[in-house]
């Protein structure tokens, strides 16, 4: 019996060329787009499992309640942490370590690079289980003079010679020292939060003279700072205890809090498992880009519904060939068949066609697994001997055969004969056809909704690029490392050679640049004001030539004048204890809100008051007002900022340029490597790291557009098999109304009508939806579009998926409407 289900199974698949061909293309589509997003989601969802220790690593993370400031949130720690967890949570922590990149200079021999270095403490190696290729990493974190490296790094410098014991020189600010290599490790997998090339000890004393606070001052967060949990200890008992350890275990500076405040209400610690970090930690100080549990729960509903619309495709066309199968179920009926036995028949060729979906969509899935790797940045390989790959396989197509086949099979197993052969016809019930035309109405709304989305996350994405920074970006050129030793010794020369180059309009040295996140922050308080509560503004060092070079608007005042002593920096050499320093200063738009100073004109000539250390404080008067400029992600709100004019802090050189863009970089690449040929050198366009900041809301747009292409595809397929089949039945009607003074148009938009309905109905389901989801997703941009905009990309949708429907129906309506009737209406 078996073989002879197995025989007429593939009998009727050739049989019904257009059926099989359309089911098994609307399946492979969809079984592959499901798989790739699969591969996507499992690898985002397993990050850090592998490490041995994974269950019991956690990373501490600090958030900063500042009054009249939204939460300054960070996945860092302070430096002295280290120390006081472990001390403090003895019962609970075993180990715990700190990673600090400073991306030093690393040079071997007369060639120097930029490389991707970490401090740590020798906890390290306790704590994460490296794959080892030789050297011992216990050994080598216990030695301030040793240097691990990773498998691409030893490559890199050695090429096919053995690194152990080789020198590398490193400098990073004021330190250079000669490390020997001990230790070679396998780069860390991509699937991993960590992100580093080589390993160094951590030893304090080394950057007590200009970088103490990196380690060792509890105002200062830049650590990744994971620890261990004792066996058997429940992360529950320490994070009950964190606004306890604030409150007893930090140093905070008593200026800092107000009466009767705790510390515990201005600083607030948490921490999270490793393996949630990927998908879970917000804030700044990532070791490198992380993932979003939003888009592994957007991938993953896609993929479940482009497999429903193939699914329902599949239970569209099986109802709708199943009036063809009729009498076949009758005669088997007469001659024996129970329903049990034609249930099983049924859904067996559900399954084989499953099958054959499955095999093009394996197909489909290794042909483009390599573009897809690429441009999602991740190495996925679909493994056919992973026993959670084989699980996924057989679930898919024991779901889809099933799922898409069930009803079908119990509609057509529960033919009645007597019925059927009397009549000598097929038969058609109303709640199949009921259930069709809901079928798809659902197909095309989840269509209709998935094109919305993948239309505004663009649209978005689009105007975040293009809102108004408040500098002007074209024609920059951003030089990072000017502070580091070799060229800080020459910033002045630097800067002077390259405004001698021809095409150059200006160049400004400064602390930060555009997109790069500088959150260097200043407590000011306001002499004579009722309370002497301080506020956090952002604090950006600048020299003379900035606002004219990134030419922002100034809104009132003036700027620093160089012939105005006061205008510049004053420095606390020679200053004693409790004597106040005078300076003038520049300030945002912003930081007027939060300053309570009114307009800017009202602003000019009020007073300002920060600590310069030591007891000494520094009044500065307002000079002038910038517009507010957004030199940081346009992901957060625009923060209050101060501009300096101090020149001990620069860490860019901006330059302003007309021309060649490439040419240009080549110029000053080559003054920098004439004046500090130790030093690396890099440099990005303005504009391009700007359009960075979007890649992965890019990226997103992408994979949306693709998958909901891919989602009105397989609807697609479906509809015009439908329609095939739907036309099939009518042939006689349409010869009728033909014969009765129909015209070829007449028939086309009676079937274009009988399928536009549906998607109409479509439309006003899934309009409400996606513009339900979308206003709350783009809540969370401070900067968004306005939620109007959404209103014509619903109508876009809605009109591309009417005109979709058209075209799929429409050749086939005008191919059925061009037939001869009498061939419709001869006897049969």
């Amino acid at each position: 019996m078996f073989q002879n289900y197995v025989n007429i199974a593939f009998r009727n698949l050739f049989k019904h060329k257009l059926y099989s061909l359309i089911n098994i293309l609307g399946l492979g589509v969809g079984l592959a787009a499901c798989i790739l997003i699969t591969m996507f989601v499992r690898d985002e969802l397993n990050y850090d499992t592998f490490w041995s220790n994974a269950d019991s690593i956690q990373r501490m993370h600090t958030t900063f309640n500042v009054p009249g400031r939204e939460p300054f949130v960070t996945v860092v720690a302070m430096g002295p942490a280290k120390e006081a967890i472990t001390t403090y949570f003895d019962e609970e922590i075993e180990y715990s370590t700190r990673f600090n990149g400073l991306r030093p200079i690393v040079k071997i021999g007369d060639k120097s690079f930029d490389e991707n270095v970490h401090w740590t403490d020798p906890e390290t190696a306790e704590i994460f289980d490296f794959d080892m290729i030789s050297g011992d990493m216990r050994e080598t974190l216990r030695d301030t003079s040793s240097i691990a490296i990773n498998e691409t790094m030893a490559k890199k410098y050695f090429g096919d010679q053995d690194p152990m014991g080789k020198v590398m020189t490193l400098t990073v600010y004021g330190l250079q020292r000669d490390y020997r290599v001990t230790a070679v490790f396998r780069d860390l997998p991509h699937n991993t939060v960590l992100d580093f090339q080589a390993l160094v000890k951590i030893v304090e004393s080394d950057f007590e003279e200009n970088f103490s606070f990196l380690f060792s001052q509890w105002f200062s967060v830049n650590n990744n700072l994971f620890f261990k949990l004792r066996d058997g200890v429940n992360p529950e008992r320490v994070t009950a205890r964190w606004d306890e350890f604030a409150d007893n275990g930090v140093a905070l500076p008593l200026q800092s809090l107000r009466e009767g405040t705790k510390p515990s209400d201005f600083i607030k610690f948490s921490s999270m498992p490793i393996k949630d970090i990927q998908l879970n930690a917000v804030g700044g100080g990532e070791m490198k880009p992380t993932g979003s549990m939003m888009n592994v729960i957007i991938f993953s509903s896609i993929a479940a519904l482009i497999l429903v619309i193939a699914s329902i495709n599949f239970m569209n066309l099986a109802t709708a060939k199943s009036t063809q199968r009729a009498r076949e179920v009758a005669l088997r009926k007469v001659l024996g068949a129970s329903r049990v036995q034609l249930l099983f028949q049924f859904l067996g060729e559900s399954i084989l066609l499953a099958l054959c979906g499955l095999v093009l969509g394996l197909v489909l899935v290794e042909l483009t697994s390599p573009l897809y790797s690429d441009f999602i940045g991740k190495d996925l390989v679909f493994s056919y001997v992973d026993p959670f790959n084989l699980s996924i396989i057989v679930g898919l197509v024991l779901t889809v055969g099933i799922v898409g086949g069930i009803y079908p099979a119990a509609v057509i197993s529960g033919f009645r004969p007597a019925q059927v052969l009397k009549a000598n016809k097929s038969a058609e019930t109303s709640g199949s056809a009921a259930l069709r035309s809901g079928l798809v109405i659902f197909q095309f709304a989840i269509s209709i909704a998935l094109i919305i989305a993948a239309a505004a996350v663009y649209g978005q994405q689009k105007y975040a690029t293009n809102i108004d920074p408040g500098f002007n970006r074209e024609n920059l050129i951003a030089i990072p490392g000017v502070s580091r030793r070799g060229m800080v010794e020459n910033q002045q020369a630097f800067k002077e050679e390259v405004l001698r180059l021809p095409g150059v309009v200006s160049a400004a040295y400064s602390f930060d640049r555009p997109s790069t996140g500088n959150e260097s922050n200043v407590s000011v308080t306001i002499p004579g004001a009722e309370t002497d509560q301080s506020i956090l503004i952002g604090r950006q060092d600048i020299d003379f030539d900035f606002v004219s070079t990134y030419q922002i608007k100034l809104l009132a005042g003036r700027l620093y004048d160089r012939n105005v002593a006061r205008d510049s920096w004053p420095s606390t050499e020679g200053v004693e204890a409790g004597q106040i320093l005078e300076a003038n200063i520049l300030v945002n738009k912003t930081a007027l809100a939060k300053l309570g100073f009114g307009t800017p004109e009202e602003a000019i000539g009020r007073v300002i008051r920060i600590g310069r250390g030591e007891q000494r404080q520094q009044d500065m008067t307002i000079i002038g007002v910038l517009d507010d400029t957004k030199f940081q992600s346009v992901r957060r709100q625009m923060r209050p900022e101060l501009y300096p004019l101090s020149d001990s802090s620069y860490l860019n050189l901006t330059v302003r340029y007309s021309g060649d863009g490439a040419a240009m970089a080549d110029q000053i690449r080559a003054i920098w490597e004439r004046i500090a040929p130790d030093v690396p050198f890099n440099f990005e366009f303005v504009t391009e790291s700007v359009l960075q900041e979007f890649t992965e809301e890019e990226r997103t747009a992408t994979l949306l557009a693709v998958f909901s292409g891919l989602a009105v595809l397989v609807a697609c397929l479906g509809l015009y098999g439908l329609a095939s089949f739907t036309a099939e039945r009518r042939t006689k009607e349409i010869g009728v109304r033909k014969v009765m003074g129909a015209t070829v148009l007449d028939i086309v938009r009676l079937l274009l009508w009988q399928f536009s309905r549906p998607v109409l109905i479509a439309n006003l389901i899934a309009w409400p939806v996606a513009l339900w989801g979308l206003s709350s997703w783009l809540e969370e941009f401070p900067y968004r579009m306005d939620f109007w905009m959404l209103l014509p990309m619903c109508a876009g949708a809605g009109a591309i998926a009417l005109i979709i429907a058209w075209g799929t129906v429409g050749g086939n309506a005008a191919k059925v409407a061009r037939r001869n009737p009498i061939t419709a209406l001869r006897y049969e």
